[in-house]
């Protein structure tokens, strides 16, 4: 027979697992690398690193703008539009046109993101080894 313990911390997996059924996405679609091409949409942001090399985020199509990546200017000599837009951005941004993106909020976000499905990875894997050992305690 399983302690209480046992049952409690398990209800409380169950409980907490309507939580994960609520997503949209399942945890594999949330991976960065889906098997899929997925070409550069905009550039959403630009900074100088100390050694003074520019870095670009990019924003990739049919993805959300959390799994935007850092990549250098010679992803976008194959695209020349994307390059030209980001131009006109930045003029539109120096113009205060428009407005630049809040870097550090961006940083932040995608942190809160990657502990969230940490936590939903962990969450799962406890709830699964928590079943295997109450099935075992049981027979």
């Amino acid at each position: 027979m399983a302690s209480d313990n046992t049952l409690i911390y398990l209800q409380y997996l169950e409980a907490h697992d309507e939580d994960l059924q609520d997503d949209n996405e399942s945890l594999a679609s949330l991976e960065t690398d889906d098997g899929e091409d997925h070409p550069p949409e905009k550039i959403i942001a630009e900074i100088e690193a100390k050694n003074g090399n520019i870095w670009y985020l990019v924003k990739w199509k049919d993805c959300p703008v959390l799994r935007s990546s850092w990549e250098g200017r010679e992803l976008f000599n194959d695209c020349p539009e994307i390059w030209g837009a980001w131009l006109i951005e930045k003029q539109k941004q120096a113009d205060g046109k428009s407005k630049p993106l809040d870097i550090a909020a961006f940083n932040k976000a995608v942190l809160d993101l990657e502990v969230a499905e940490s936590q939903r990875r962990t969450l799962r894997r406890l709830r699964r080894k928590a079943k295997r050992v109450l099935s075992t305690v049981e027979t």
